[in-house]
């Protein structure tokens, strides 16, 4: 039976986890003042009402009202228990030593692991075989002579030969690999329910990681020249998806993370060759079109992202493609594009014309989106010709109107320049066309998409349980007030549950005795005083079992979120924290909560009896009964509104 993960364990990898990024591995989050705002991961959410406050490391979506941490995340989103969570995330964060805390595995997981396992020892026996046999001599040759590869790289990459004699087909079944596994691996052909040989026979393999360097499949080139399927992939599987992996990520995000720019190329040999040049963010697509999940996958990891395709027609359409792909999915992000001479690859260039020169482009031949796609439209143009040169402008007014403004003044004015057209007539015709294709809010310009401002932080201290007292706060930061016409209204518009005024009070008055204890001592001697709803006084109960193996000087928000590990309490807490938790504990709110708690419970509870009644004769059609329910729910109001005058009290209903 597995330990019992200590307290000590659990904060460390809760100190170390960065809930940012963990969200952003299932839906796109952007900066928002002092949060991050996205589309909930747990339903359809076309309105994004998920923020993520990275200084508390908590979650909430203000439309179907999740709220939680790291850990309970993985527990809603995968079905983990909050052991296998927590050690998940340990895992993600390289904190080892926890075997001793492991649970016993489920089939799927333990069927999982020895997929992984057979991946591993596949990638290992093919690079021993390309390295060491003579059955590897071809190849070697091929990527040490064609290729200019040294050992070295072939080893940091875990390039591989696999022969055809089945190989790892009989490793396999010598070491007793159970069939199941070995056909959900998909390493092997099947024909008629029987695996009879390699997948990869007779090719050069490169191994294909996720971001944790996992193998997940492999990617192999022929060696035989009249194989007309010269390259071959994994198949789609449950580990292998095309449309999310990224080549080298594994090695590169380190270097993508600390500031240099993701670049995109089109095949592992550019990467490998890129990285020889000393670019350490190189990564490429697996020989499909740049997705959105491939643009989240970066821009959470840094927000430059530089596209290195070829220099061919090919090359060209798929930038023309990503270019705008990147501008929706992560309109936040830097773009740049490397255009190499003579149609030649990254990898021709290291080879053809040596490393310098690679290195040279790579550095230094960076052009804007704007720069990139003006001069594709030059090309196969003689814009001497008038028509062609009219051509040439249809293809440039609507790249210049995802433009900035700065670089559509600057571009309007080369062309003048360079072919004689006059400035006012270029200016003439852009507006023009700008009329006539107006911009949805996807496509505007990057310059439009500017960080909100802040302004200070307030300082009023009325009674917080009253909707007018509640500070404009930006949404769960307990901090800094944001503009009304910069503020986001997503979550605003998003449908809330109606929280009546004694609930407000009970959460104003449970934070402040979490947050000043000599307030707490003033509450508890007030006899006969309890909480209206039981989850309140819960909530005050779990606190104290907490504060004694926690402490009490600092509210942990996040580890007393994972200590009550109940999804509705954690919403309620949530609720406190975002309403209550930046207005200072004043004992006048105090008297106030407890005032609008002992004088308006007993009415709530009255209206809400008097309202099922009346919800009831409406259906009955007995007008008898409801005329007399209607004068019994206005003299209550009107009972409640004269002692609310007289004791000077200013409730809202």
């Amino acid at each position: 039976m597995a330990e019992r993960i200590p307290q000590a364990v659990i904060d460390e990898v809760r100190s170390q986890t960065n809930l940012v990024d963990l969200v952003s591995q299932y839906t796109q989050l952007v900066k928002r003042g002092r949060e991050w705002n996205g589309s909930c991961p747990f339903h359809e959410d076309r309105r994004p009402s998920f923020f993520v406050d990275d200084k508390k490391q908590v979650f909430h979506c203000f439309s179907c009202g999740r709220s939680g941490t790291a850990f309970s995340f993985l527990m809603e989103k995968e079905g983990y228990t909050y052991p296998q969570a927590i050690l998940k995330l340990a895992e993600d964060e390289g904190i080892t030593g926890l075997d001793q805390y492991q649970g016993q595995p489920s089939a799927k997981q333990e069927k999982f692991q020895k997929i992984y396992e057979l991946y591993d020892a596949a990638q290992k026996l093919y690079t021993h075989i390309l390295l060491n046999t003579t059955a590897g001599d071809q190849a070697l040759a091929y990527l040490k002579d064609d290729r200019q590869l040294d050992e070295e790289t072939i080893r940091q990459y875990g390039l591989g030969f696999v022969p055809s004699n089945n190989v790892l087909l009989s490793y396999a079944r010598e070491h007793n690999i159970d069939e199941a596994v070995m056909a959900a691996a998909e390493l092997f052909i099947e024909r008629d329910g029987e695996l009879t040989r390699d997948r990869f026979n007779n090719r050069v393999v490169w191994p294909i990681k996720n971001d944790r360097g996992q193998v997940l499949g492999f990617s192999g080139r022929s060696l035989d020249p009249d194989n007309p399927a010269k390259y071959m992939n994994s198949p789609e599987s449950p580990f292998f998806n095309k449309g999310k992996l990224l080549y080298n990520l594994d090695q590169a995000k380190g270097n993508i993370r600390s500031g240099q720019a993701a670049m995109i190329f089109e095949g592992f040999m550019d990467v490998i060759s890129a990285a020889m040049a000393g670019v350490g963010g190189a990564v490429a697509t697996m020989g499909t079109a740049l997705t959105e999940e491939h643009v989240r996958t970066l821009a959470k990891l840094n927000d430059k992202i530089t596209l290195v395709y070829d220099g061919d027609a090919a090359g060209q359409k798929a930038a023309k493609r990503s270019i705008p792909l990147i501008r929706s999915v992560a309109p936040e992000v830097e773009i740049g594009v490397i255009a190499l001479a003579d149609n030649r690859d990254p990898d021709e260039v290291r080879r053809e014309l040596g490393l310098s020169a690679l290195k040279q482009a790579l550095s230094q031949a960076t052009q804007t989106p704007t720069e990139y796609l003006i001069n594709a439209a030059k090309q196969g143009k003689n814009l001497q010709n008038q028509a062609q040169y009219l051509d040439f402008l249809k293809e440039v007014w609507p790249i210049l109107a995802a433009a900035s403004a700065v670089e559509q003044d600057y571009f309007l004015k080369k062309i003048s320049e360079d072919y004689g057209s006059s400035l006012d007539s270029l200016q003439s015709e852009f507006k023009d066309y700008r009329q006539k294709h107006p911009q949805s809010p996807s496509q505007a310009s990057p310059s439009t998409n500017s960080n909100a401002g802040r302004r200070p932080k307030g300082q009023g201290t009325a009674p917080a349980w009253d909707d007018s007292f509640i500070p404009d706060i930006d949404p769960l930061s307990g901090g800094d007030l944001v503009q009304p016409a910069e503020r986001v209204p997503n979550w605003q518009d998003a449908p809330k549950p109606k929280v009546s005024q004694v609930e407000k009070a009970e959460r104003g008055l449970l934070m402040t005795m979490i947050q000043a204890p000599q307030l707490r001592e003033y509450v508890e001697q007030q006899p006969n005083f309890s909480f209206v709803h039981p989850q309140y006084q819960l909530l005050l109960m779990l606190y104290d079992a907490f504060s004694q193996e926690h402490g009490s000087e600092n509210f942990d928000l996040a580890a007393f979120m994972d200590y009550v590990q109940k999804p509705e309490l954690n919403q309620k807490l949530m609720a406190m924290d975002r309403e209550f938790s930046a207005i200072d504990p004043q004992m006048d709110a105090v008297k106030d909560y407890m005032s609008v708690i002992v004088s308006l419970a007993p009415y709530e509870e009255e209206l809400k009896n008097l309202q099922a009644k009346i919800a009831q004769a409406k259906n009955q059609h007995d007008d008898a009964a409801l005329i007399t329910l209607m004068t019994e729910l206005i003299n209550l109001k009107k009972s409640t509104f004269s002692n609310r005058r007289k004791h000077g009290k200013d409730y809202k209903f």
